[in-house]
C-alpha cells in the first residue's frame, strides 16, 4: 500500500500484469525487434542495446526528496510529485538510445546523440569505468540534492527544471505540487530545441485522446505520456481528484495497455527506486481499457482500480496525452 499520495499536476481495470527485470524480460514479453504487432496482438516499443535493452525504461520518481515543499497547500506536503518529468525522461532516454552506437554500453565514456547528455554526476560512475550519458547515476545521483531546483542536477532533475515541476523556475508562491500539462508540453519542446533536434521531432498535446489514437501512435513507435485523472466512483461529493502521469510502454488494440509507471510497480515491487535507474530494471503493469467513461467530456476511456491511496481505490481517466514523434 502506498504511504504517500501521488500528485501529477497543480491543483486547479484490474492489473493483469507483466514483470520485466534484467533476468526474465525476454521470456515474458512479445518480441520487440519489429514494428508490427505480435501474434497475440501486443506491441511494445522496441528495445535498443545502448541503452534501452528492455524497451521503454521505467525510471522511478521516489528519489532525492522529489516531493512538494511546505507552503500554502498544506494538504499536498510530502507528495512524490515528479511523475511528469520522470515519464518524459523515459521517452527521451528511449529515443536517445535508439540513435546511440548499438555496440556501446553504459560507462564506456561515449555520448554520440544529444537528446540525453552526460551531466557529470559527482559519484563514482556506475557502472563505469567512465562517466557518460547512460550511467545509472546520470539518471540521478543521491550525492547531489534537488533542493527545489537549485544546485547540481542530473537527467530527471534537468527535465523537471524544463517542465517547471512544482513551479521550480518561478519561486513566487511556495507549496505548489506537480506539473501542468502545458508546462510538460513546453518543457519537452524546449528540451528538443536545445538539443538541436527541433527538425527531427514533433511534440503534440492531446486533450481527451481516444484509445485508437494512442494505439496508432504506439504502433508508429512514438513516445506517449498519459495523464490519468483519479476518479472515485463511490465518493459522495467529489469524484475527481489530482492525476498521475505515466509513459506507455505497450499496447494491445483489443483493449489493453501497459504502463511504465513512475511510482507503481504492482507486479514487481522488490527493486528499490534507485534500482530503476538501471534501464534493465523495468516493470510493465497491464490494465484493461474501459471505453465506457464515467466522465466522457473529460476522458473517453479509463482504467479501473488504477491507484490505491489508503483504503480508497481510484480509477484513472485518460484526460491528456503528450505525444513525441520522430519526423525522419
Amino acid at each position: 500500500m502506498l504511504k504517500k499520495i501521488v500528485c501529477s499536476q497543480i491543483i486547479a481495470g484490474v492489473v493483469i500484469g507483466i514483470v520485466i527485470t534484467s533476468s526474465n524480460a525476454s521470456a515474458m514479453i512479445p518480441s520487440k525487434e519489429v514494428t508490427t504487432k505480435s501474434t497475440d496482438g501486443w506491441f511494445y516499443l522496441p528495445a535498443f542495446p545502448n541503452y534501452a535493452p528492455r524497451g521503454l525504461p521505467d525510471f522511478d520518481q521516489r528519489q532525492d526528496h522529489w516531493m512538494s515543499e511546505t507552503g500554502i497547500w498544506f494538504f499536498l506536503r510530502g507528495i512524490w510529485d515528479f511523475c511528469a518529468p520522470t515519464s518524459l525522461a523515459d521517452i527521451l532516454w528511449w529515443f536517445d538510445s535508439k540513435h546511440e552506437n548499438p555496440q556501446g554500453v553504459p560507462g564506456d565514456g561515449n555520448d554520440d546523440y544529444p537528446l540525453v547528455r552526460d551531466y557529470h554526476a559527482p559519484g563514482t560512475p556506475t557502472p563505469g569505468p567512465f562517466t557518460d550519458d547512460h550511467n545509472f547515476n546520470n539518471v540521478n545521483d543521491p550525492i547531489t540534492s534537488w533542493n527545489l531546483g537549485r544546485g547540481p542536477k542530473e537527467f530527471i532533475e534537468n527535465v523537471a527544471w524544463y517542465c517547471n515541476t512544482n513551479l521550480c523556475r518561478f519561486r513566487i508562491i511556495p507549496g505548489f505540487s506537480g506539473t501542468y500539462p502545458q508546462s510538460l508540453e513546453h518543457g519537452a519542446k524546449q528540451w528538443i530545441k536545445d538539443a538541436g533536434l527541433q527538425n527531427r521531432y514533433t511534440v503534440e498535446a492531446l486533450w481527451n485522446p481516444n484509445f485508437t489514437t494512442i494505439c496508432d501512435h504506439l504502433l508508429n513507435n512514438d513516445g506517449v505520456i498519459i495523464d490519468l485523472l483519479f476518479y472515485n466512483p463511490n465518493a459522495i461529493l467529489i469524484h475527481k481528484y489530482v492525476g498521475h502521469y505515466v509513459a506507455v510502454a505497450g499496447i494491445n488494440p483489443e483493449g489493453y495497455i501497459a504502463f511504465s509507471d513512475p511510482i507503481q510497480n504492482k507486479m514487481n515491487p522488490v527493486p528499490t527506486p534507485a534500482d530503476h535507474n538501471d534501464a534493465t530494471v523495468v516493470s510493465y503493469d497491464i490494465y484493461a481499457v474501459n471505453l465506457t467513461s464515467p466522465a466522457p467530456k473529460i476522458a473517453s476511456w479509463y482504467v479501473e482500480d488504477f491507484m490505491q491511496i489508503g483504503p480508497v481505490h481510484f480509477d484513472g481517466l485518460a484526460k491528456f496525452a503528450l505525444v513525441i514523434s520522430e519526423t525522419s
